[in-house]
């Protein structure tokens, strides 16, 4: 059965409202991650917006994946996993 309305990505607003204001961007070609500040972008961009425009300054490879970095928010209590 199909969906009545498509699933809207997620805001930096929507980001921010939740604690996070950095994303954790991978290059899809080599092994290089960085956080990205994005507190001087507005509210209303999507967060899937940043991935295709980001250029590796290892590799030189155009377009990452670019996620929230929820590790910047841990609520208390949660689970930390190895190493944290």
């Amino acid at each position: 059965m199909p969906r009545p309305h498509a699933i809207e990505p997620m805001t930096l607003g929507n980001m921010r409202a939740n604690g996070v204001r950095s994303l954790l961007v991978y290059c899809t070609a080599c092994p290089r991650t960085v956080i990205f500040n994005v507190d001087a972008y507005p509210e209303r961009l999507p967060v899937p917006a940043f991935g295709p425009r980001m250029v590796c300054t290892g590799c030189g490879m155009i377009g990452a994946d670019a996620r929230p970095n929820w590790n910047e928010n841990r609520a208390p209590g949660a689970w930390q996993g190895r190493g944290s």
